[in-house]
């Protein structure tokens, strides 16, 4: 059952059975918080399983040679990245060039005179960076090489995280307007308002029909009146005014819409602008909404939140000094973990013969 993150506070409120005056809801969150990062320690399932593809153009440039020593690309790792799985070369067509399946300790790779991988391909990790050699393009059919995946296990979203307030996740429907908290800009002659969003007023201005053009006619000092002179058109309420100096309203933090024209050469905001004399401004057939993004998708919380329930519950009781409490959920959770993990390597060995090939470099 797919669960809100609000929902989902309340079922480990339910389960704990102590009131807000003895858990309160930002322990239970801080407890919800701590389980996920527990889980990410130990579950590999198919859900955390990521893919970050690195381009050529910046592959090229990330490429780094010194005289007669193998060729370096340096790259950085995904933001999310718990472990590594495969890193790989491939071409424009997606054929794979080759498998960096040699990872070397950082002083092995950075040694020249060290005994290595008889066919290059080898990597490592340094802080935040992955370093891989012979770099991009640079080893054998390798100059046809067009990409890097690295594939790897990731952490999921913060269990309450929602969609970025952007352009994009306007186009796919992932904001709402309810409880808004960012502006996107839309043009709004002609009858379009709000079919096109725009990151920028300047933007939505720049896309916008019949704008009207105009000088500040004398300086202004917090004043919602603003003479004006030298018109490319006729203003209307509802326009937005924009310039240079021009100010948000401070209390929406929308741009100043234009209420009242009884007389076009003084024209009344509903915010007081302080102004210079002679300064462009701009009064445009745009609008400004406020939006906030949806709950993003999370696996742990939508699809198995006996896993974060059982985590949360045994910090809640730790936090209540109830030892036998916490002892049992923490166990409970852990078996959730080990039932997944167990389910998920019986599906890796099913469907077929199984084969590894196995690297112990002198360890085994």
């Amino acid at each position: 059952m797919a669960l809100t993150y609000t929902q989902l506070v309340a079922l480990v409120r339910t389960w704990c059975n102590r009131d807000d005056e003895v858990v309160s809801d930002a322990i239970i969150q801080d407890s919800l918080k701590y389980a996920a990062d527990k889980a990410y320690r130990t579950l590999r399932v198919p859900p955390l399983e990521n893919v970050a593809i690195y381009e050529k153009t910046l592959l090229d440039a990330a490429t780094t040679t010194a005289g007669t020593t193998p060729s370096i690309t340096e790259i950085q790792l995904p933001y999310d990245l718990i472990e590594f799985i495969q890193l790989k070369e491939k071409d424009s067509a997606g054929v794979t060039l080759r498998v960096f399946n040699e990872k070397l300790d950082v002083r092995t790779f950075n040694d020249h005179y060290a005994e290595k991988y008889i066919d290059y391909n080898y990597w490592t990790r340094e802080r935040n960076v992955i370093l891989f050699s012979p770099g991009f393009g640079q080893s054998g059919t390798s100059s046809d090489a067009s990409t890097v995946e690295l594939f790897y296990y990731r952490r999921l979203p913060a269990l309450d995280a929602k969609y970025a307030v952007t352009v994009l996740n306007y186009n796919a429907g992932f904001l709402t307007t309810t409880g808004g908290t960012t502006y996107l800009y839309f043009t709004t002659a002609g009858g379009v308002t709000g079919t096109t969003a725009y990151a920028t007023q300047a933007e939505a201005i720049a896309a916008a029909t019949g704008n009207i053009t105009a000088k500040v006619n004398v300086a202004v000092s917090s004043s919602a009146t603003i003479t004006n002179d030298n018109r490319s058109g006729t203003v209307v309420v509802g326009q937005e005014l924009s310039g240079t100096g021009v100010v948000a309203n401070t209390t929406t933090g929308a741009p100043p819409k234009v209420t009242n024209v009884s007389n076009q050469n003084s024209i009344v905001v509903d915010t007081p602008q302080t102004l210079g004399d002679n300064v462009d401004i701009t009064f445009s057939n745009t609008t400004a909404t406020k939006y906030i993004g949806t709950a993003t998708p999370n696996w742990l919380r939508d699809e198995n939140e006996r896993i974060l329930l059982f985590g949360a519950l045994a910090e809640v009781f730790s936090f209540c000094q109830e030892d036998d409490q916490a002892a049992k959920y923490q166990a409970m959770f852990m078996n959730e973990i080990r039932e997944l993990n167990d389910e998920d390597a019986k599906r890796n060995a099913s469907g077929g013969n199984v084969q590894v090939q196995f690297n112990g470099r002198g360890l085994i």
